[in-house]
């Protein structure tokens, strides 16, 4: 084990016992200290175990880890969430993706980011630094092409949580402004509170007409819990109207002519778009949900019950409505005037 020269040539070549064979390799430079520098390296690596994990990610960029976690990972995923491992993946891949793995570190990442604030929110961030991390994870304890994740040295971006909901006035002017095919979506959401994953991927089997009511399977629900909505009479119209006009071979709600699904981000732009030419461009499709519960909370439903009817996992969610809540106000501000 040591270094040596081969023939004329100026350049140190290492040679060293690796798990019982010798390996003879160049080092890659002229100086004998650099060349020691780096024979000590190796054989540090090798006694720490750690040689044959820096082999195997030697020469892996980012780009050979994405493809790699979008051909192994993300097939086992939900449709919508294929969808977006591919985006996040080609977003990531414009800055990363030549960059080896053992390059990327925690300062290349805030680098990103701060590149990134300047054209997207923190939950755009949040979502592509947890696809970052998840591949990195894969990586790093799966397949042996690193040493770590720098991903769990960068704290998530704070998200601010809104609840915005329409007047009637709101809402009349952006459904005016529709295109006709995402109108039954639109009022869909309103009346149900259905996230827009769950109203592009409904499928027919999942609507019981009879019975007045939606049941989707845990599934295809976030909080892995099957959901059983009613039908208010809006509701029924809606789905009543398109059952009319079906094809038997169209297994989804909401398709095109062919049968395939709409997508999560054609349906968003569709709603997007006729709020920006309302006036209202603050809006966005999600705006539907919170539109569901806060009207449920301003009629006087109690937040138990609105929890279970918008599928939340934890009564902390549904809490963020609690301030519309007027008559348990009113209930509360007049316990004063028995102290009066």
């Amino acid at each position: 084990m040591g270094l040596y020269r081969q023939g004329s040539s100026t350049v140190w070549w290492m040679s060293y016992s690796f798990r019982g064979r010798q390996v003879r390799k160049s080092t890659g430079t002229t100086n004998k200290k650099v060349a020691d520098t780096i024979l000590s390296k190796v054989k540090t690596q090798i006694a720490e175990g750690d040689y044959l994990e820096s082999m195997r990610g030697k020469n892996k960029t980012f780009a050979d880890m994405a493809e790699r976690y979008l051909k192994e990972v993300t097939p086992d995923k939900k449709p919508n969430t294929q969808r977006d491992d591919k985006f996040y993946a080609k977003t990531l891949c414009k800055f990363f993706g030549e960059f080896y793995l053992n390059e990327i570190t925690a300062d290349l990442i805030t680098q990103y980011l701060l590149k990134r604030k300047k054209k997207v929110g923190p939950s755009s961030i949040n979502r592509e630094l947890a696809f970052l991390s998840a591949s990195f994870n894969k990586a790093y304890k799966l397949w042996g092409w690193c040493r770590e994740n720098p991903v769990s040295k960068i704290k998530r971006e704070k998200e601010k949580k809104r609840v915005k909901y329409f007047s009637d006035e709101e809402f009349l002017r952006i459904f005016s402004l529709l295109a006709d095919w995402v109108k039954p979506i639109v009022l869909l959401a309103k009346n149900t509170g259905l996230r827009l994953s769950n109203l592009a991927n409904l499928r027919w089997v999942e609507v019981h007409l009879k019975n007045k009511i939606i049941i989707l399977d845990g599934e295809v629900m976030k909080n892995a819990e099957t959901l059983g909505m009613p039908l208010n009479q809006v509701a029924v119209e809606v789905i009543g109207t398109l059952f009319k006009k079906r094809k038997l071979h169209h297994k989804f709600v909401f398709c095109h002519k062919n049968g395939d699904s709409f997508t999560n981000w054609g349906i968003s732009a569709a709603f997007k778009k006729a709020c920006v030419e309302a006036g209202y461009p603050e809006f966005r499709f999600h705006d539907l949900r919170h539109d569901f519960c806060s009207k449920l909370v301003q009629s006087g439903v109690d937040l138990y019950t609105v929890k279970e009817l918008a599928g939340h996992k934890d009564i902390t969610t549904t809490q963020r409505y609690a301030h519309l809540s007027r008559t348990k106000l009113k209930q509360a501000v007049s316990a004063l005037d028995k102290l009066s």
